[in-house]
């Protein structure tokens, strides 16, 4: 709707459309003969800063400028870092809820908005869910213009380019895309780009929104993004040849595309040395696999193939379980629920007491559970070292996708043995060869195995520290890219 030049009609249609919202400000100020009226919302607004830079400026000129243009004076005078022309009603009303004040005027097609935001946001922590141990600590928040700043004083560089939307027909959303331009593949860009301006939304809540309405629904269980609240991982994932995908009001940015490979590094394995770096990355190989396979082996192993057992440990296993009145089966699956119910009070619970409940949660459960009869030690073992196993990951998203394959191959082995174990194995590698990020093959650079990327793999060299490369083939196209 196009602003008119009855000043007085434009406030009416604002309180309108605002429902009559008590927090929204009208105030008329008088300039010789003629009114002027500033409009600003309390609530998003710094009173203080629209007393001291814009009233106070006009008050103190009032007399001089009876006889001067108000509306070129109000424009190129009045002290402000950000004040733009709007002729529309939703400009007026999307820039006043964004911190900005309106000043109305008579005979005057326009407005004039000047940037007043308070700061209702948090400030700059320690990353909680991504601990740093040599790097820098500072994470991202949910104040969109510190997001930004965190990545351009680590890339002072003019080819870190971004483009900037605006989503959600309610909430009016801002959200970017970051790339380095040269490095990244343009065709990557613009498709995210066409995706996100396609999406119709009403709100938007944090980066999620936005990638469940760009995704592809019919997606895997393995994650095929990475969110990450770190920016000293944003910035190396960007000289890489990666897309950011930063989002107002979320302290996460998602990085696309993404490979299974990914969730096995950190963003501190390039503060340390290679060989260090090469043994952490086995050691959350192995974790996997132990989360993975340890259950559904030892139950097919307890239901099908005893005879893979060795004779002592197998007498072992039988004097533990004898009294037990429940299957191997129904043990495993009773115990990793409990555990998962443990896992859930200690990252829901508030406050710092959520480890302390959850360890003695385990014990005393596990504890009273062998000395009810319910179940055997070795189950709590088995459990147990499946459950640690899987918290050596930080992406909540990964380890809910172990927790389904892990329950998909305990069924299998609790209904075929060791062979429906292979049979689980070999249709998740099936899968996990047959997902794409972005139209980038998931298992990345081992399929298709690529000899340039792996100095960045599993072992880090030095030059995937000196001279990032960018992992991202354009040769590996799709048309579904997500």
């Amino acid at each position: 709707m196009t602003i008119g030049k009855d000043r007085k009609k434009i406030i009416k249609e604002m309180k309108k459309k605002t429902g009559q919202a008590p927090d929204v400000t009208y105030k008329d100020f008088p300039i010789g003969k003629k009114m002027i009226t500033f409009v600003y919302a309390n609530s998003v607004s710094d009173a203080s800063s629209i007393n001291d830079f814009i009233l106070r400026r006009l008050d103190e000129e009032g007399n001089e400028l009876k006889e001067k243009d108000i509306f070129n004076y109000v424009k190129n005078y009045v002290p402000n870092n950000s004040s733009k022309e709007i002729t529309t009603l939703e400009d007026a009303l999307y820039y006043l809820f964004n911190g900005f004040t309106l000043v109305l005027f008579d005979d005057e097609n326009k407005i004039i908005v000047f940037e007043n935001k308070a700061n209702r946001n948090s400030s700059i922590q320690k990353s909680e869910n991504e601990k740093s141990l040599k790097g820098p600590t500072d994470a991202f928040t949910e104040n969109y213009e510190n997001n930004t700043g965190m990545i351009r004083r680590r890339l002072r560089s003019e080819n870190l380019w971004f483009k900037e939307y605006v989503v959600g027909r309610e909430s009016k959303t801002r959200v970017a895309l970051f790339y380095m331009n040269g490095i990244c593949d343009e065709k990557l860009v613009d498709d995210i780009y066409k995706k996100i301006e396609k999406i119709d939304i009403e709100y938007v809540g944090n980066a999620n929104y936005i990638l469940d309405a760009i995704s592809n629904p019919n997606r895997a269980i393995f994650p095929t993004n990475l969110a990450t609240e770190r920016p000293d991982l944003v910035s190396q994932m960007l000289l890489q040849g990666r897309v950011c995908l930063m989002v107002e009001n979320s302290n996460e940015v998602i990085i696309l595309p993404c490979t299974f490979i990914d969730f096995f590094k950190n963003p501190d394995d390039y503060y340390e040395k290679g060989l260090n770096v090469f043994g952490s990355r086995v050691v959350r190989i192995i974790a996997m696999i132990l989360a993975l396979l340890t259950p559904a082996i030892y139950i097919s192993l307890m239901a099908y193939n005893l005879e893979a057992i060795p004779s002592g440990l197998l007498i072992n296993f039988s004097i533990q379980r004898d009294g037990v009145p429940f299957s191997t089966v129904f043990e495993i699956l009773v115990m990793s629920f409990m555990f998962q119910i443990l896992r859930e009070s200690d990252m829901r619970f508030p406050g710092k007491g959520g480890s302390s409940i959850s360890i003695v949660g385990a014990l005393v459960l596990g504890q009273a559970a062998v000395e009810a009869g319910i179940v055997s030690p070795i189950t709590i073992i088995i459990v147990g070292i499946a459950s640690v196993a899987s918290l050596a990951f930080s992406s909540i998203e990964l380890i809910n996708s172990i927790r389904w394959w892990q329950l998909i191959l305990i069924l299998l082995a609790s209904l075929f043995g060791f062979i429906g174990v292979m049979f689980g194995v070999i249709i998740m590698i099936t899968v996990l060869v047959s997902q794409r990020s972005c139209g980038k093959p998931y298992l990345a650079p081992f399929e298709p195995f690529n000899k340039k990327d792996q100095i960045d793999a599993i072992l880090v060299k030095k030059e995937a520290k000196l001279h990032p490369n960018n992992i991202y083939n354009k040769e590996d196209e799709d048309e579904e890219r997500f």
